[in-house]
């Protein structure tokens, strides 16, 4: 699948985590803001949701991550993916207890995104959202684990709308299917 307005191939996720050294955050570590980009990505968190992760949140035996309140649920809980588990555990023994990323704005990550999508030439953070009518900044990597799995990416258990409307806490189909993953006539012609 090729990057769109909406979409961010696993190859560019690549490319954005190897390009993080390069913008020279001085507040947070390199390895911690790969981290927060890929617990974004593997867990379908929304922005928010991640930056005001904490440790206590992680329950990685029984693979979960109590978010509580969220925009949808007031009790809401993030499945971890089983290849993501062993990389997140070993990155939070590293970590002391309460917030993650302490300090952290969604503005300061937005302006993170705002320079490596102009840097990378990524079109889902140059184009204004008001043109694309796409939440494409930090809510990309959200839209784009869906796409991926949709395609197959993670196995074809994986590849279901309800199993994918479950990692995204959807609480109807409709709205993953209407919403994140957004079949276009190219992409139907292609199937066929």
């Amino acid at each position: 699948m090729q990057d769109k307005v909406n979409y961010i191939s696993p190859e560019t996720f690549q490319e954005i985590l190897n390009y993080i050294p390069q913008l020279g955050i001085r507040n947070w570590k390199d390895r911690d803001v790969q981290m927060l980009f890929k617990i974004l990505y593997f867990c379908a968190l929304r922005p928010t949701e991640g930056i005001f992760l904490k440790k206590e949140m992680f329950d990685l035996v029984d693979r979960e991550i109590a978010l509580g309140k969220t925009k949808t649920k007031k009790n809401d809980v993030a499945h971890i993916p089983t290849i993501f588990i062993e990389e997140l555990g070993a990155w939070l023994e590293t970590k002391e207890s309460g917030r993650l990323f302490d300090g952290l704005s969604y503005n300061t990550a937005w302006h993170w995104l705002d320079r490596m999508g102009k840097k990378l030439n990524i079109k889902a953070w140059q184009v204004l959202q008001s043109e694309s009518s796409e939440c494409t900044k930090l809510h990309i990597f959200r839209k784009s684990v869906g796409k991926d799995m949709l395609s197959g990416l993670y196995g074809e258990k994986a590849s279901s709308i309800p199993i994918i409307s479950k990692q995204l806490r959807h609480s109807k189909p409709s709205m993953t299917v209407d919403h994140y993953l957004k079949a276009s006539l190219d992409a139907v012609k292609e199937a066929w």
